[in-house]
């Protein structure tokens, strides 16, 4: 649409004042129908990752991040000039850190590309520059544009086009910021599958095109494409390797689950640390079973994760158990690792 592409630059260069004007209109609306919560530890947990963000962040506007109380939607959505809301349902429904920060760079990206506004402008069929004067003119006009502003940030009803724009640019800001790409998909993948299980599951945040399951499939592809790991462990807090010494016993487990128990020594001590180290960077929710295998090398056996050897049958203690019985125990961690995130067995 030419006269979309055209305004949007006018608009760019008009002072950004009535714009955040207009966000905070619409912010006394919505708190007016949703409780604002104060929490300060919540509070506080938002302003810390959004202080990551904003190094990043292009447009100099006055971002932040409140919390509106509804237990029963995950939601997140932007206003114009930078106010992010979350619902207490989306913030519960967030596995970690991570996961809020895919959230948020999501909605920083429809800030800092004006979604708001040129999805206003699209469904009034006028240009920016005209939502720019009604603006600055109040009146009926504007209260009527202020309701469409608050319909198209609540109900997060953009277009194809300004959505997936807005993951990719949340993608980059999430990179940018430290935290690993596999937190866009994770929560996308879980909100797919409650939409699996129940047919009328109100997604919130993603209730609009496209469809959650198209989400996750380009979000994917755009992290393999720009070379960036797809883990989902480290989101989701999963797969945890230790390694501990008690009572005269080295000790070695998956999500506290007992993969290696041997007497030990400061030597048997080392290698359960060395195994320990190999099968973190190693052992991932995406892994086939068959991955996971016991070889045989030189005459030795080994125990290898994908393409890592793990540990050789020679480098344990006479009372380890076997190769075959810890790759067991593994796959049984992995196993259910896998059913806290059931979506990944879709995946593979």
């Amino acid at each position: 649409m030419f006269f979309l592409s055209v305004s949007v630059t006018a608009f760019a260069q008009e002072d950004s004042s009535k714009e955040i004007a207009l966000g905070r209109k619409v912010a006394e609306e919505v708190e007016k129908n949703w409780e604002r919560v104060a929490d300060p530890t919540v509070t506080a947990r938002l302003n810390m990752i959004l202080s990551r963000f904003k190094p990043h962040l292009e447009r100099d506007l006055p971002y932040e991040v409140r919390v509106i109380k509804d237990d029963d939607v995950q939601n997140a959505f932007s206003l114009p000039g930078g106010i992010v809301y979350f619902t207490t349902a989306m913030i519960k429904f967030a596995k970690s850190d991570a996961e809020l920060a895919g959230v948020m760079a999501h909605e920083l990206a429809h800030a800092e590309k004006r979604h708001v506004m040129i999805q206003v402008a699209r469904n009034q069929k006028l240009s920016l520059l005209s939502l720019g004067i009604i603006v600055a003119t109040g009146g009926q006009a504007a209260a009527v544009l202020l309701t469409n502003v608050a319909q198209v940030a609540i109900m997060n009803s953009y277009s194809r086009d300004l959505e997936e724009e807005a993951d990719m640019i949340g993608l980059d800001l999430l990179t940018k910021a430290g935290y690993p790409p596999s937190a866009m998909v994770t929560l996308l993948e879980r909100l797919t599958e409650e939409e699996i299980k129940r047919p009328y599951f109100d997604p919130g945040i993603y209730q609009s095109h496209p469809k959650l399951k198209d989400r996750v499939e380009y979000l994917t592809n755009a992290i393999k494409s720009k070379g960036l790991s797809l883990n989902r462990k480290e989101v989701l807090g999963l797969l945890r390797v230790d390694t501990v010494n008690e009572d005269g016993f080295c000790i070695l487990t998956i999500d506290d689950e007992i993969i290696v128990k041997v007497k030990g020594d400061e030597k048997t001590s080392l290698v359960l640390k060395d195994m320990a180290e190999k099968l973190d960077k190693s052992l991932k929710l995406e892994l086939e079973p068959y991955e996971i295998k016991v070889l045989d090398y030189r005459g030795t056996k080994c125990l290898c994760v994908g393409p890592d050897m793990i540990v050789s049958q020679d480098d344990l203690p006479p009372d380890a158990p076997s190769l075959e019985k810890m790759r067991d125990a593994i796959l049984l961690a992995l196993e259910k690792a896998r059913q806290k995130h059931t979506f990944t067995n879709f995946i593979l």
